[in-house]
């Protein structure tokens, strides 16, 4: 693939599927706390992380994970007369695929997708792994509300090219984000799942690291590690000089401790981190009032 932002992309795998569908229905009612929709353009994900709940959601082999792609040819053209007759609310894009992976260099559905959402001035909320979203920075500028973001759970390459080898590599992100808060807008991080610290990294640096990004709100949780996630993720870590450290991520306790400590680095360089608990009947993030992703630190 063309190189992004001077980082190379890793080309699809000679094994990778992509087939094409038309769907009746773009948006759908969200669960996650302040986002009223989620729109997801695709079906699988090229990235194919070893942690992804996509598969626990969707009931799949997790094997299977990462080996094709659906492309909702239509889902633009349906969200249009969604957005005519549904109450206007947050649209998260993506919850279940990544908008920006290789595939929507050629399909384009979500900058169709956006450009509808720009039309019916409706609230947007933007999260991928992939510097492609600078291509649509143009129409990102254009929306009254919104917030673009990264998930970055590491920043550690080496772990990166572990648990999410095919995935774009994490100077690009820090460097797609600095370009988008650059332009003005509000940029975040889904440190989620976070990774344990490697490579000496301490939450004093992580957290400045992100700042110096132009990091506003960052939004973390722990592993979840139902559906074989777990087994997925130590098996790919069988061998590597970081098995001991990355095992950790599956130590809750340690993985708070870690995560409180970071929460403290970053509130100590105004960027405001909030965390998703399970255990709680709220979720620790939950804005109030409801409002988008962007409520994680809502002005």
């Amino acid at each position: 693939m063309d190189e992004i932002l001077g980082i190379s992309v890793a080309s699809p795998r000679d094994t990778f599927s992509i087939r094409e569908t038309t769907v009746r229905q773009a948006l759908r009612p969200d669960p996650l706390p302040g986002i009223d929709y989620s729109f997801n353009p695709y079906v699988g994900c090229y990235h194919g992380c070893a942690f992804c709940y996509v598969p626990r959601l969707l009931q799949i082999d997790r094997a299977e994970w990462g080996t094709s792609v659906v492309v909702k040819r239509n889902a633009a053209s349906v969200l249009a007369k969604e957005t005519k007759r549904l109450r206007k609310g947050l649209v998260a894009i993506s919850t279940a695929t990544d908008p920006y992976q290789f595939v929507e260099g050629k399909y384009r559905i979500t900058r169709h997708a956006l450009e509808v959402l720009l039309r019916a001035d409706w609230p947007v909320s933007v999260l991928s792994r992939s510097p492609l979203m600078l291509r649509d920075l143009d129409l990102f500028a254009r929306f009254r509300s919104i917030e673009v973001g990264m998930s970055i759970p590491t920043l550690d390459d080496r772990a990166r090219a572990l648990l999410e080898p095919w995935a774009p590599p994490i100077e690009g992100r820090l460097r797609c984000l600095r370009a988008l808060a650059d332009a003005g807008l509000t940029t975040f991080v889904g440190f989620a799942p976070a990774y344990p610290p490697t490579a000496g990294w301490t939450p004093a640096q992580i957290a400045e690291a992100f700042a110096s990004a132009g990091v506003r709100k960052i939004f973390s949780r722990v592993l979840d590690p139902r559906w074989g996630a777990r087994d997925a993720m130590l098996a790919r870590l069988a061998g590597s000089p970081l098995d001991r450290e990355l095992r950790l991520i599956s130590n809750v306790a340690y993985m708070n401790s870690f995560l409180d400590s970071l929460a403290d680095a970053c509130h100590a360089c105004g960027v405001d981190f909030r965390r998703w608990r399970d255990e709680s009947p709220r979720n620790e993030f939950t804005p109030q009032p409801a409002t988008p992703l962007m409520a994680l630190g809502a002005e």
